[in-house]
């Protein structure tokens, strides 16, 4: 009997059988009929097999759809890279505002730490990402945090000459601080 005769319960079932993410993907390959049934399976096998890689891959190259469905089937929104990159750290550091924003809309923790920035604020500071900072603190990131490369985010925003970002990240602790920057950090 052909493997499209099979009936879609039969399918679901080879597919239990195929030992990685590649068959799997091989198989949902083959029709639309079969990339419907196993579409869900394959992120759910990443997410049980393979650390949730589909989610990371997604935020480094800007694919929303492929965060969407990574985390429709509960992707760790937490899970780091071989460089403790997150997911957010590493949509940050692309500029790509599609993912940040689900991501961020998905709770995901905005000062996790990793990676050459050290964190979602310094990095997009660092990029002069005015969007971004701001919705970052929105989102409650701490200005001050310690790490990566420029130490902070208002340390990376002025050694990159981003004098927009730079006086938008002042504006911000100054008025969370009741106008005296010696009580922020």
């Amino acid at each position: 009997m052909p493997l499209l005769d099979l009936p879609n319960e039969l399918l679901r079932n080879v597919s239990e059988y195929l030992e990685s993410e590649r068959d799997i993907n091989a198989i949902a390959q083959a029709n639309r009929r079969i990339y419907c049934l196993l579409d869900s399976y394959l992120y759910r096998y990443n997410v049980q097999q393979s650390g949730s890689s589909a989610l990371l891959w997604s935020a480094r190259h800007g694919q929303e759809a492929t965060a969407r469905k990574s985390l429709r089937e509960k992707a760790n929104i937490q899970a780091t890279n071989d460089d403790g990159q997150a997911p957010l750290l590493l949509a940050v550091e692309k500029g790509h505002k599609q993912v940040i924003r689900l991501l961020v809309d998905k709770g995901t923790e905005v000062n996790a730490q990793g990676g050459y920035y050290g964190n979602a604020l310094q990095a997009a500071s660092a990029r002069g990402d005015e969007a971004v900072v701001r919705l970052l603190l929105g989102k409650g990131a701490d200005v001050n945090a310690q790490g990566g490369h420029y130490g902070n985010a208002l340390q990376a925003a002025s050694a990159r000459g981003y004098e927009s970002v730079l006086k938008m990240l002042v504006a911000w602790v100054l008025s969370h601080h009741k106008g005296n920057a010696c009580m922020a950090g």
